[in-house]
């Protein structure tokens, strides 16, 4: 029967299931006591805990890819993967940045698991839409934030920097961010122009100015 059951999960291309969904394939192929089957499907290797009511399927037979992108946007919604990550991902910095960190309207929380540290910080309701894209992976899409959200983000929220002048700005981007300015050139400015509409941020609006000089 777990191979029925290994047949069932490998339908989800993600291969991260809720409590739900699995207790409705138990159900399907028969079960009744389901609780103790999941313990048991635990037990075998079959799926992992990424949460209470998350799991992650774990095929001992199959070689399942994960995307840690998707694991993210899976553990806490709605949310977007931004800051440190989102910037090395968009190649903006040359640090390799393994956990991954993301954005969120609710409250502020990380998770540890298999998988890596998956940390979320709490945003703005009216800052969370704006520069946003879907990205593809083999396991099927994720949210991220563009490099222009991500660095308005890693901007906004970087709380122990003092910056008055826009060559103070370019300090902070070019010795503490090591940023790439190469990337900067198709820069959409829109977007940082947005934010600080929203947010009306002083370092965001430093930021928008330096831009402008930089982006032709």
């Amino acid at each position: 029967m777990d191979l029925l059951i290994e047949k069932e999960l490998l339908k989800y291309k993600s291969h991260i299931i809720d409590h739900a969904t699995l207790s409705n394939i138990l159900l399907t192929l028969g079960y009744i006591g389901i609780k103790d089957k999941v313990k048991l499907l635990k037990k075998k290797g079959l799926i992992q805990t990424l949460k209470k009511g998350l799991y992650v399927h774990t095929s001992p037979i199959t070689n399942n890819i994960f995307s840690k992108e998707i694991i993210a946007n899976n553990l806490l919604g709605p949310s977007y993967i931004s800051l440190d990550y989102a910037l090395s991902y968009h190649a903006l910095i040359p640090e390799s940045v393994y956990e991954i960190t993301s954005m969120t309207t609710k409250r502020t929380k990380s998770f540890s698991t298999e998988y890596g540290l998956f940390s979320f910080r709490n945003i703005k309701k009216d800052l969370y839409s704006i520069g946003l894209e879907i990205q593809d992976s083999p396991n099927g899409n994720f949210i991220i934030a563009t490099k222009e959200k991500a660095l308005c983000d890693k901007v906004y929220f970087t709380k122990d920097i003092k910056i008055n002048s826009k060559k103070d700005m370019y300090d902070f981007l070019e010795n503490d961010l090591r940023l790439d300015f190469e990337e900067l050139e198709d820069f959409e400015v829109a977007i940082v122009e947005k934010y600080y509409e929203l947010s009306k941020s002083k370092k965001i609006n430093t930021l928008l100015k330096m831009l402008k000089e930089l982006v032709v």
